[in-house]
């Protein structure tokens, strides 16, 4: 046997204990670079550059890519325009256009400068209203979203705690374009599928034009682990009601858990096994199919894969 069909051998055998295999051209929609090859790391943060996000792509079969922002000084969006473009092909080479890049702005940016960005490579805008990392005062929130869109026409993410979104539906409801919740909907307060925050993000989910991406569930934890039974309820019940506008994200490089190098002995790597979750979270197929490649192909303008799904 030649060490190639051996190793194809390893990869259908890995395939077969994976409790989900993407299907071609799926999307990982939660990455953050910190490093260009042969560059030192931005900011201080560890060394995560693209070469090595390529080899858990396709250790994970995964063929596309989110990019975001590092949120620490000497991450600028020229950074991030270099680290798509180190990313735009492909693993296998054969596609180009494979990554979006979404970068953290603030408000009173130059129209000029948001229609360069635009033009170069910029797909959307990057928010967080967390406690002790706002990207704008909350009183300039809106205003922000609706002038950043109508100068560029991006879309953007928001990462805030879901448990105060019955308090700011109404203006959510109101912002043009896509947005996207970050984190299973962010809900850090409480994991309670009756609360007045869940019930408004369900709401808003029907009314259009909002997205749920099923990630970092850690972030939200009250333990700080993965396999939270709170946010796999809190995960599994936003897939049912609306799978159509769930996405998935690795999360990879994990920068807020200091110290892993996410390999764990034995069991391959740890995105692994956040992307295994998403069996639990939801278990048909189908599903999974729509929120690895239908959903993010709809909502970040990737053109069909070339290889269509075995659903």
């Amino acid at each position: 046997m030649s060490f190639e069909s051996f190793l194809g051998e390893l990869r259908a055998d890995a395939d077969e204990r994976a409790k989900v295999v993407p299907p071609p051209g799926a999307v990982d929609c939660e990455v953050t670079i910190t490093s260009l090859d042969g560059e030192q790391a931005v900011g201080g943060l560890p060394e995560h550059p693209p070469h090595a996000y390529r080899e858990r792509q396709e250790e994970l079969g995964l063929a596309r890519a989110v990019l975001f922002q590092p949120d620490v000084p000497g991450a600028d969006v020229e950074f991030l325009l270099r680290a798509k473009e180190a990313l735009a092909v492909s693993p296998d080479g054969l596609v180009e256009d494979c990554t979006r890049a979404f970068a953290t702005l603030g408000p009173g940016e130059d129209p000029k400068r948001l229609a360069d960005l635009a033009g170069a490579g910029i797909d959307g805008l990057r928010l967080s209203m967390l406690r002790g990392r706002l990207t704008c005062p909350w009183e300039e929130l809106d205003r922000h979203v609706r002038r950043t869109h109508d100068l560029t026409g991006w879309s953007r993410e928001i990462s805030l705690d879901g448990s105060d979104l019955h308090e700011l539906e109404q203006m959510l409801r109101g912002w043009p374009g896509e947005t996207v919740f970050s984190d299973c909907g962010g809900f850090r307060f409480s994991r309670s599928l009756t609360q007045p925050g869940f019930r408004a993000l369900r709401r808003l989910i029907d009314r259009g034009h909002v997205w749920v991406k099923l990630a970092r569930p850690y972030a939200i934890s009250k333990t700080g682990e993965a396999d939270d039974p709170e946010v796999r309820t809190l995960a599994r019940a936003l897939a049912d009601w609306a799978p159509e506008r769930m996405l998935w994200g690795s999360g990879w490089p994990h920068l807020e858990r200091t110290g892993e190098t996410g390999k764990e002995e034995g069991e391959g790597s740890a995105d692994r096994a956040l992307l295994d979750l998403l069996a639990e979270w939801a278990p048909s197929k189908e599903v999974r199919t729509r929120i690895l490649l239908r959903n993010p192909e709809e909502l970040y303008g990737f053109a069909p894969w070339p290889v269509a799904p075995d659903d």
